[in-house]
């Protein structure tokens, strides 16, 4: 009806609304006096109720599109390459650093398995992986560049969907951190000659003459000072040449048996604060494990004697083993001093130490755990914690 034409004989106004939501008004109009049957007022309520239905599906439509617009301007413009996989293994959305990352293009990606486009062994696992909780690891792509790479559960609802892996290039710090791991290798090797020297004049000390009281804590705490920097060149030198990656000597290494030689060999340093260990086997077979066996048996040795050491006199540790989601899990459980969760965060860091430690207590070099860690690196696995201050620690 325009300007100057006769007004309608009747109108009737239906409101369009979904859900507490006011989309607009169904107007209809008549031009000639009109009385409305409870028919057509169904009709037309019925009418208004589907365009607010439709009404509301064009906004969620509208917003999940904006949503998705919005996500892949992130994506694009993020340097890092990130997938996102569902549960089964199926790529199903990548950016285009990850697309050049693993040379497909970003419209094909989900015509792809991870099988399909990924080489990398240590990331088709994590990618694979069924474990509830974040997981992360340095790899290598065809583009010759290092990744850390970090996998995170995408859940809806509370029900998990797939997962999203973001490839984090730290080729440059691996290329700093070499550099500095031959500093201090070439360092460390040259050290070695002088601290032997220095503890075998300073034992040899006493046979020169008669020392007094005074002289001999001065003796003792000279060699206990350079024995703490012989295990340091030690350590020291035992990272750089895992970190070099010089070739493993793999084999099928029964692990019942590594654990129980490295028992052996540090029970004498637990009977003197009198700390029980106990060994734990698993009640299934547990098949041989494919590994570098001397690195296996440093690795194991280092983490029962970092219980030991955080131990107090008269505790217990456990030491079990056995099989969960096809992967074979070693624990080192003590009844310690704990960890707290800030120095959980940096604990395989190279010279970390606990900033929450009684001063008093025996403190490591800060390499024991960053070896295990590059032990485990070396074979694909991985090693973390699970520990309370106050009520003890497991490894695993």
């Amino acid at each position: 009806f325009g300007l100057g034409s006769k007004p309608p004989g009747a109108i009737l106004a239906f409101a369009i609304i979904r859900e507490d939501i006011f989309f607009g008004t169904l107007w209809l109009a008549f031009e000639k006096p009109h009385k409305v049957s409870e028919d057509d007022l169904s009709f037309l309520k019925t009418l208004a109720g589907n365009a607010g239905m439709a009404a509301a599906n064009s906004r969620l439509y509208l917003n999940a599109e904006l949503g998705r617009q919005r996500l892949s301007g992130i994506l694009a413009s993020t340097p890092d390459p990130v997938l996102v996989t569902d549960h089964r293994g199926n790529i199903l959305e990548i950016n285009p650093a990850a697309s050049m990352a693993l040379g497909i293009k970003v419209e094909d990606a989900e015509q792809y398995l991870i099988d399909d486009v990924i080489e990398d062994p240590k990331l088709i696992r994590l990618l694979k992986s069924t474990d509830n909780m974040d997981e992360t690891a340095e790899i290598t792509l065809a583009d010759n560049k290092n990744y850390l790479a970090t996998r995170s559960i995408i859940r809806v609802e509370g029900q998990q969907v797939g997962y999203v892996c973001i490839l984090r290039d730290v080729t440059y710090f691996k290329q700093l951190d070499g550099i500095k791991t031959e500093f201090v290798s070439t360092v460390s090797h040259d050290l070695r000659r002088p601290l032997t020297l220095m503890k075998g004049y300073a034992t040899m000390l006493e046979l020169v003459g008669d020392l007094n009281d005074q002289q001999n804590q001065y003796v003792k705490k000279i060699i206990t000072g350079v024995e703490g920097m012989t295990v340091l060149v030690s350590d020291l030198l035992d990272l750089g040449r895992i970190e070099a990656e010089v070739g493993l000597r793999l084999d099928n290494v029964p692990v019942h048996d590594v654990i129980r030689r490295v028992i052996q060999e540090m029970r004498p340093l637990a009977d003197q604060k009198q700390i029980t260990i106990t060994m734990e086997p698993s009640t299934g077979t547990i098949p041989l494990l494919e590994a570098d066996k001397t690195l296996l048996h440093q690795a194991f040795k280092n983490l029962l004697d970092n219980a030991i050491k955080y131990t107090d006199r008269s505790g217990s540790i456990w030491v079990r083993y056995y099989v969960s989601n096809e992967r074979i899990i070693v624990e080192f459980e003590d009844t310690g001093v704990g960890i707290s969760p800030v120095d959980q965060k940096r604990l395989f860091e190279k010279f970390y130490k606990s900033t929450s430690l009684d001063s008093r207590r025996e403190r490591g070099t800060g390499l024991g755990l960053a070896i295990v860690k590059s032990i485990a690196d070396r074979h694909g696995g991985s090693v973390w914690v699970d520990s309370q201050l106050g009520k003890g620690s497991t490894f695993y």
